[in-house]
């Protein structure tokens, strides 16, 4: 079994309450890669109880409650730096989205295409960049080319796909161009195959002089490296 299908069925057979190592000797590989595939999965207090009756370590129950609070108290560590880390950034005043953007686009806009564009599969990121389009450069919806790319293997989920890339955006599907399929077929499995919506490509119409500016920017930034 290839190590994606195992820690599908790792991930199930943990939902079920079974134990890391009784769920590393039935798929034949070792408890910490288990322990790691299931680290975000929380079992019930009944199947906590269950566990402990089946085991022959006394001190099972008690390394397992240990287990659970350091847990707990990383989910609050990681919530509370989350929080502080959203209060750090605040509201992005015009110069500073400008900034922002052009970090964004040196990073992942394209650069030697004859137009200005982006492509991600992160819709934040997508809307980040629209944002930044629209509110520094002044495009709008019809001064953009938007285009979704996806695997071949998804191409019954098209319609669905390209909603949600239309409910991401704001801008209707009639807007976006003929879809673009992978034509490889994937052997990897996923656990969940719906979540996936391939990639959003977004370009700047008649953007050739556009794109030397952001170059111009990038460069500017560069410099303040020196």
């Amino acid at each position: 079994m290839a190590k994606f299908a195992q820690k599908i069925e790792a991930r199930k057979l943990r939902r079920k309450g079974q134990s890391i190592k009784g769920i590393a000797k039935s798929l034949n590989v070792s408890p910490a890669s288990v322990s790691e595939w299931c680290h975000d999965i929380s079992l019930t207090v009944n199947q906590i109880k269950i566990l402990e009756l089946h085991s022959r370590d006394p001190s099972y129950g008690r390394r397992l409650t240990y287990s659970l609070k350091q847990k707990q108290q990383r989910v609050e560590k990681t919530k509370r730096l989350m929080e502080e880390g959203k209060k750090d950034v605040g509201i992005l005043s015009e110069r500073e989205l400008f900034i922002a953007g052009i970090a964004l686009y040196w990073a992942e806009g394209f650069k030697k295409d004859s137009q200005a564009g982006l492509a991600n599969l992160d819709p934040y990121m997508i809307k980040f960049f629209i944002r930044w389009l629209n509110e520094c450069f002044h495009y709008h919806v019809d001064n953009l080319i938007l285009r979704v790319t996806v695997n071949i293997s998804h191409k019954e989920r098209i319609n669905e796909i390209e909603g949600y890339w239309s409910t991401v955006t704001g801008f209707p599907v009639d807007k976006f161009q003929k879809p673009f399929f992978q034509k490889v077929l994937w052997k990897k499995v996923y656990e969940n195959p719906n979540d996936y919506h391939g990639i959003l490509r977004v370009k700047v119409r008649k953007s050739v002089d556009f794109l030397r500016r952001l170059n111009g920017c990038i460069e500017g930034l560069r410099m303040t490296t020196d």
